[in-house]
């Protein structure tokens, strides 16, 4: 089966191909299920050499300009994504309008390798108002020549303004089999490789964090701590979460757990009132990566009163299931 990221790319090279390319794309779907990767390989397409004439063939992979974009240097591309703060040794939370508006000059100048200019705008859902208003006048005068790009994981973040004006293209997760390729095209070690597999569902992007060693060991141990979370030793799980929770990714920590929960959450008990508290301690615990990151929370405590309410509402709900 064809997958989205090949039936988006087909169409993209087809407009190419036809001279009715639209100048803006909105590439939208989940986290992880590679975008930005789908986005580089669309702007190289458009910067290839063998396409400057209007062709609509994939990027050669052997012309300077695809040496270009496969080292990283060329330059009439442009990828922007939010900026690393030193200070704090994190990413900044939101996209800022000076990002947005250096992208916009950077597309309305000539090229240097040709009359085209590529720019990626990667997670355009986090830019703040004064970044999505700028974005907007751009969109509405596009340079000639120009491609922009955009990913984004909720499109409904983004104003309507912004959406109305960009050519969709979702992008799904991808097979098993596919999903299993990529990572193991990545490096994924064969030991890690089942369980970032189930845990990936598709998107690849989010378990990249399992190729570090310490931090794949770290979360296969919570993958067994919380693989019966219901009858779990709370002691270790308290121990775990004080010695991994600062490095370990969230996202990756929560769905840990998560996974281990779905057979429950698929089959909710009869019993409303276990299921709502099922279904309530699930959606919190989903919740927490965010909330830790917005409210600066305690995450060790934070994530320890979330695991505990939902292995107290998994021993309910067994209990109610036991009964029927």
């Amino acid at each position: 089966m064809t997958s989205s990221h090949e039936e988006v790319r087909t169409r993209f090279l087809a407009a190419m191909g036809r001279g009715r390319l639209h100048h803006a794309w909105l590439l939208h779907g989940p986290s992880g299920v590679g975008k930005a990767e789908l986005g580089r390989h669309l702007a190289g397409d458009f910067l290839c050499e063998r396409n400057r004439g209007g062709g609509g063939e994939a990027a050669c992979g052997a012309c300077h300009a695809c040496r270009l974009m496969a080292a990283g240097s060329h330059p009439d591309f442009l990828l922007v994504e939010r900026a690393w703060d030193e200070k704090n040794k994190r990413h900044k939370r939101d996209l800022g309008v000076d990002q947005v508006r250096a992208m916009l000059d950077f597309l309305s100048l000539s090229g240097a390798e040709s009359e085209r200019r590529a720019a990626l705008l990667s997670g355009a859902e986090l830019m703040n108002a004064q970044a999505a208003n700028a974005l907007l006048k751009g969109l509405e005068e596009p340079g000639e020549g120009s491609l922009l790009i955009l990913t984004c994981a909720d499109v409904t973040r983004l104003p309507a303004t912004i959406r109305s004006r960009c050519l969709l293209a979702p992008v799904r997760p991808l097979d098993d089999a596919a999903c299993e390729a990529r990572l193991a095209a990545a490096g994924m070690p064969a030991d890690v490789l089942p369980f970032a597999l189930r845990l990936a569902a598709g998107r690849p992007g989010r378990v990249m964090a399992l190729l570090e060693p310490d931090i794949a060991s770290a979360l296969m141990e919570w993958d067994e701590l919380t693989r019966d979370l219901g009858r779990g030793d709370v002691g270790r799980i308290q121990a775990w979460i004080a010695a991994h929770v600062r490095h370990a990714p969230h996202e990756l920590i929560a769905e840990t757990a998560l996974a281990n929960a779905r057979p429950a959450l698929e089959a909710p008990p009869p019993d409303a009132a276990a299921m709502d508290a099922l279904m309530d301690a699930a959606w919190r615990l989903a919740a927490w990566p965010e909330e830790a990151r917005r409210r600066t929370l305690n995450p060790a405590t934070s994530l320890l009163a979330h695991v505990l309410a939902l292995r107290v509402a998994l021993r309910a709900a067994g209990r109610e299931a036991a009964r029927a």
